[in-house]
Order: C-alpha cells, then sequence, then structure tokens
C-alpha cells in the first residue's frame, strides 16, 4: 500500500491484517517501488495524490515491471480522474471513505481472478504473420520480439478476443467475461481498456486493424492464428 496519510495507512493495515491479509506500507511512490521490488507482493494499493511522483505515475512505473493487480484508493472520484487512473495501469478504483469490507472485497475478486488465469499449461497463438504472439495460459504476450506488459484486466479481455477471433462479441458478452460481478460497475470502461490493448499490440494504434470495433455491437479480433502451439 502506497499512502501518504499516516492514519489511513494505519486503518488499512489493521482493517486488512485483521482480515488476514500481510500488508506492507510505504508513504510516497520511490519507498513504495523500492517495497515492491523487494517483496513482490500478490496487489498494491496506490493512493492518488502523492508527494513526489503521484499515483499515476507509479500505477505506470508497476505496469512496466509487472502485471500485479492495482487498485487505487483514493478521494478523487470524479469520472475524468476515475479513467485516468485505469488508464495509467490500475485494475480497480476505489473512491474514499470506503470501509475495509468492500477494500477487501475487491481484492479478494482481482486475486481469484489472478489465481484462475495462473495455470502452468501453454497454449501459443501467432498472429499478423508470428510478429504477436499470445501465450493464453501463461499470459505471456510478445510484440515484435519485445514482451509486453498487460494488466491482469488487460490479458483477459485480450485473450477473450483471441480465443473468439473473427466472431463479433457484443459489448454486453465482453465486459461480462471480463469483469463478472463488477460488469456493471466497471463495465463503462472498457472502451478505455481496448483503447490501451490496441496501444501496447497493434502496429499503429490509430489505425487498428487486429481489435476493430462495430458500431453500436462490439469487437472482434479480426484474425485466424498463423500458428497453435500446445
Amino acid at each position: 500500500m502506497v499512502e501518504d496519510h499516516a492514519d489511513i495507512r494505519e486503518i488499512i493495515n489493521l482493517g486488512l491484517s485483521g482480515l488476514g491479509y500481510e500488508v506492507h506500507s510505504a508513504p510516497e511512490a520511490a519507498q513504495g517501488l523500492s517495497k515492491f521490488l523487494e517483496l513482490r507482493p500478490d496487489a498494491v494499493l496506490v493512493d492518488l495524490l502523492l508527494p513526489g511522483m503521484d499515483g499515476l505515475g507509479l500505477c505506470r512505473r508497476l505496469r512496466e515491471l509487472s502485471d500485479v493487480p492495482i487498485i487505487i484508493i483514493s478521494a478523487l472520484r470524479n469520472e475524468t480522474q476515475i479513467i485516468s487512473g485505469l488508464d495509467a495501469g490500475a485494475d480497480d478504483y476505489v473512491t474514499k471513505p470506503f470501509s475495509i469490507q468492500e477494500l477487501s472485497a475487491r481484492l479478494r475478486a482481482l486475486l481469484r481472478r489472478r489465481e484462475r488465469e495462473s495455470v502452468p499449461a501453454s497454449r501459443r497463438v501467432e498472429f499478423d504473420g508470428g510478429r504477436l504472439s499470445v501465450d493464453l495460459e501463461a499470459q505471456h504476450v510478445i510484440r515484435n520480439g519485445v514482451d509486453v506488459h498487460l494488466s491482469p484486466t488487460e490479458f483477459r479481455l485480450l485473450r477473450y478476443l483471441v480465443a473468439n477471433a473473427r466472431r463479433v462479441i457484443p459489448h454486453r458478452e465482453l465486459i461480462s467475461q471480463v469483469w463478472g460481478d463488477d460488469a456493471a460497475r466497471l463495465g463503462p470502461y472498457l472502451k478505455i481498456y481496448i483503447g490501451r490493448v490496441r496501444q501496447k499490440i497493434e502496429q499503429d494504434p490509430t489505425h487498428p486493424r487486429l481489435i476493430t470495433s462495430r458500431h453500436s455491437t462490439g469487437y472482434v479480433f479480426e484474425e485466424t492464428p498463423v500458428r497453435t502451439t500446445a
């Protein structure tokens, strides 16, 4: 947890520790990043208004390093700020004040999804003449020979699109598959996540060829795999 207010750190620490979590905290981004690299936690909580590097910058840096689940905890609650947080790489956004029970529920949801996705088997598919490689089980993406870091939410979205390549997937179906019980709350941000995935896998994100939209209907992954490895 990276939170600059000592009283909030203490409340969250005591609350989550009482529910069985092991909590480590830092008051600013640089120390939080250092602890992250040392401890490699299962999830990260990030406040937006931090001294020095702000929470958005920290989210972007964490996302460069890892696909760890990130939850923003912030008093900033308008839609523009929420979109900025999600666009920086966060998987969820919880506004202050919140209850420890709500925060714990959000953590459990992300960790359950992460556990389901942590499968050692491998099923790799390739697209775009082999320039894009997606390992559907190991959650590993390579574009032009370079590893691509996707958040857990981004990868769930890409995996479902790839697994249903060439089929137009309605917005409602895609939202349900990516967010499950949180579909109603986070579904409105589907377009943001589509944009983030395009930025990472498209040769030219401004003119996407792989993930295209169908007006008022949904999205489709346009290519069938050129090679599949079991």
